[in-house]
């Protein structure tokens, strides 16, 4: 049995968004938290992980996650309960990433995707579409089912989807670091129709380009930001100078090309250690395109030029006078060009009861952080681990 990848000493948690800016005046903001929903099994943590407070070996409850709304007052409420068999399948209690669907996509109101990376038969990886407004899901694609697509999966970890053109290269696009030739990775299109798999590009595949190490969040470039068709922009955590990441770019054929070493003192002043996420500001009135990449270890939010692969140090979370943070992991953009980062530090040397996460909306010229929403105040709803957000507008 698959064993969840787990960072010794700490509780990774991402921080919860309220609706608080005009950035997100026509978008609804869906959260997914792992800690949440009904328990689904527990497992034992030993000592000395799990020393803290419970005894030599603490038994850990597992929950199966929930998906939350949060509206324009801040309220948090769950709209679907992955322990809760009466909603539709239950979940492994590991989701790992949540992406909205375009307008129509799969129709039948079913506008959320939710990856579970040991999910589905044989914890090969569950792909579960979910209507937002009553919160029923099903399971759109299993990665452990052949009839479904081959390779299966191994560790399907981040997903995004697009509705191309005049309906041409629609698809599902989902992201697996271990699967792929000798384990480099593997990008697998998945039909929105019918849940069936194809892989778009094997990161262990030399003939589609540039070789990954692990491909571990994906996010779309529209059309017009790197030529005439949209691009799929991937972060491999482990490749490039120093193994400190590097941005990939895929065509719609599979097709691989570096795009920004963030180990390299030539693309940028201030180097990445431990990238996180990806996310794409497609531009705006006034604003250009951009790249945004988080890195939890220099503590830092970073600008990637899309003409360049350049990247510019936009936050310092260990700089106070830019505002409150600690360890950036979770992005997202939002309609002003502002950026959504969650800071998920947690630390059980400090304290037996540590504080919960936040969401922080980061200034994209100034690079200042104030607090959206604090995962602490319950006055506001549920809010325990969460993993992962996005917008449905």
């Amino acid at each position: 049995m698959k064993k969840p990848w787990q960072r010794v000493g700490h509780i990774f948690t991402i921080g919860a968004a309220l609706l608080l800016s005009t950035s997100f005046n026509h978008a609804q903001t869906i959260l997914l938290d792992q800690g949440l929903g009904t328990q689904v099994s527990s497992y034992p943590v030993p000592y000395p992980w799990g020393d803290v407070g419970n005894g030599p070996n603490s038994i850990v409850p597992l929950f199966g996650g929930a998906l939350l709304s949060v509206d324009s007052n801040g309220i948090r409420t769950v709209i679907s309960d992955f322990g809760d068999p009466k909603q539709g399948p239950i979940s492994s209690g590991h989701l790992s990433a949540v992406s909205r669907v375009p307008s129509g996509l799969l129709g039948s109101g079913r506008t959320l995707l939710v990856l579970d990376p040991y999910g589905g038969t044989n914890q090969d990886g569950a792909l579960f579409a979910v209507n937002p407004s009553n919160g029923h899901r099903s399971i759109l694609s299993d990665f452990g089912n052949p009839k479904q697509g081959l390779p299966l999966g191994v560790t399907p970890r981040s997903l995004v989807a697009f509705d191309g053109v005049f309906g041409q290269d629609t698809a599902i696009y989902v992201l697996d670091s271990n699967a792929g030739t000798n384990g480099h990775g593997l990008l697998t299109k998945v039909d929105p129709k019918t849940g069936h798999r194809t892989v778009l590009s094997d990161f262990g595949n030399s003939a589609q380009g540039q070789l990954g190490n692990n491909p571990a969040s994906i996010a779309i470039a529209p059309a017009g930001m790197f030529g005439l068709k949209p691009m799929l922009v991937v972060l491999d955590t482990v490749s490039g100078t120093n193994r400190a990441g590097v941005l990939l770019l895929v065509d719609l054929s599979g097709n691989r090309t570096g795009f920004s070493d963030l180990g390299s003192l030539d693309q940028g002043a201030v180097q990445g250690f431990a990238p996180q996420r990806v996310a794409v500001f497609p531009g705006g009135p006034g604003q250009p395109a951009a790249i945004y990449v988080t890195d939890n270890l220099v503590a830092a939010l970073f600008r990637i030029d899309p003409g360049s692969g350049n990247r510019t140090l936009v936050s310092a979370f260990g700089n106070r006078a830019q505002g409150p943070g600690d360890n950036p992991r979770e992005i997202m953009t939002t309609e002003s060009g502002d950026v959504l980062v969650s800071d998920d530090f947690i630390d059980y040397a400090i304290s037996d009861n540590p504080p919960l996460p936040n969401l922080l909306l980061v200034n994209h010229v100034n690079g200042r952080r104030t607090v959206l929403s604090d995962c602490n105040n319950t006055t506001l709803g549920p809010c325990v681990r969460p993993a992962g957000f996005t917008q449905l507008q």
